[in-house]
């Protein structure tokens, strides 16, 4: 691959962890610790 590539793809995974990171965030100060994701029905 070359080298603009891997830059792309390490800055959508930065925003995606950025976004993941607030989310979670904003949720636990809002309803605890126990955090459950829509796509986490398993449990």
């Amino acid at each position: 691959m070359s080298q603009d590539l891997w830059l792309f793809i390490g800055s959508v995974a930065l925003l995606v962890a950025y976004l993941i990171f607030s989310a979670k965030t904003e949720m636990g100060t809002k309803l605890g610790a126990g955090i459950k994701w829509p796509w986490q029905k398993r449990e």
